[in-house]
């Protein structure tokens, strides 16, 4: 599948800010899966882009801005075909919880095993992911379930949480957005030993009635490691098992790996944030 994704950020300051110091994730992924046909990334006011890689593999690229302004302007154009990752009529069962022991010997697998900034295992989560598990030895099937759990017990609902909540507040109030559902499931996961990581990106919505979360806008989901299968992601917004209408830009922890613009600056004014995603498909 081909998708093109229009990502436009723009910050507005009431009064001129100066040092403006920036990170973006909003470079796709390539691999097996997915690759890059094409990817531009514009600043205005008009700044050099620093590209490297983190700890994760993700694309960032860095830039600063000394001067004066009171507008910023980030836009993403990219080009991306996608290929499934999943035999959907052979979903990967047969990973026991019996197993997954070994997987905090595995490189990739250790730092997503582990509490992160926003995420904590607690007894009390601990204890909730047990009673969904129930009689569950399978890993898939667990992980399915903790999906179908956030899907059908939690409330989507935009303002009811901010960038900053943690994965704690979300289980015990079970309402949020795709971030806070996706950091609930990480930790739900995490907390009986399946490794699961948090994956920013984008998803077109190929359903007649356009009824999916989340799909003009950046969105979030997770991906668990299945033994023989590697990373599937789940996406517990939706409740559906990722396939090719999803885009994949950065992994990580938790948000604050993947964040798709962070920075920091000078200023005393007020600011204002908007942001506009456009995700379409096009011909092969």
């Amino acid at each position: 599948m081909r998708l093109r994704v229009h990502h436009r950020t723009d910050y507005h300051y009431t009064t001129p800010v100066t040092d403006s110091v920036n990170e973006l994730r909003l470079y796709p992924a390539s691999g097996r899966w997915q690759s890059c046909e094409s990817a531009f990334i514009t600043v205005l006011p008009a700044v050099r882009l620093r590209r490297y890689e983190d700890l994760n593999c993700n694309v960032v690229h860095h830039f600063e801005l000394a001067r004066p302004h009171q507008r910023l302007t980030i836009e993403s154009r990219i080009t991306v075909t996608t290929r499934e990752k999943v035999d959907f009529e052979k979903l990967p069962y047969g990973f026991h919880h019996r197993d997954l022991p070994r997987c905090q010997r595995l490189e990739e697998c250790f730092p997503f095993l582990q509490d992160s900034h926003y995420v904590t295992r607690t007894p009390d989560i601990w204890r909730q992911a047990l009673d969904i598990q129930g009689g569950s030895t399978d890993v898939f099937q667990t992980s399915y379930a903790i999906m179908e759990h956030i899907f059908g017990g939690y409330t989507y609902r935009s303002g009811a949480t901010t960038v900053g909540t943690h994965a704690s507040e979300v289980i015990e109030r079970r309402t949020g957005v795709c971030q806070d559902f996706a950091h609930a499931m990480v930790a739900l996961c995490r907390a009986i030993g399946i490794p699961a990581r948090y994956v920013s990106g984008y998803f077109f919505d190929a359903t007649r009635d356009h009824r999916l979360r989340g799909s003009e806008a950046s969105h979030a989901w997770v991906e668990i490691y299945i033994d023989g299968s590697g990373w599937i992601g789940l996406d517990p917004t939706n409740n559906k098992v990722v396939d090719a209408t999803y885009i994949v830009i950065a992994t990580g922890r938790d948000y604050r790996d993947v964040a798709p613009v962070i920075g920091t600056y000078y200023g005393t004014g007020r600011s204002s944030l908007s942001v506009t995603v456009q995700v379409q498909r096009l011909a092969e």
